[in-house]
């Protein structure tokens, strides 16, 4: 993997950890409305499973 993909992959890495903590916000701040709460909950798994894949790029070199 080149310098610049991993620059690549490590500021993305960081933009989702900033996002993830606004949607774990949004979902304590709106829990009373059980659709968005689910809508948070999805949207925070999803950039866990993104994070995860970078996270292994990142310690393998590889891409699938």
């Amino acid at each position: 993997m080149t310098i610049k993909a991993n620059r690549i992959l490590l500021e993305r890495q960081a933009s989702i950890e900033v996002e993830c903590i606004h949607w774990k916000t949004m979902q304590t701040d709106y829990s009373y409305d059980l659709d968005f709460y689910r809508f948070c909950d999805w949207k925070i798994n999803s950039l866990n499973e993104e994070a995860e894949q970078i996270r292994y790029v990142l310690e393998t070199g590889y891409c699938e």
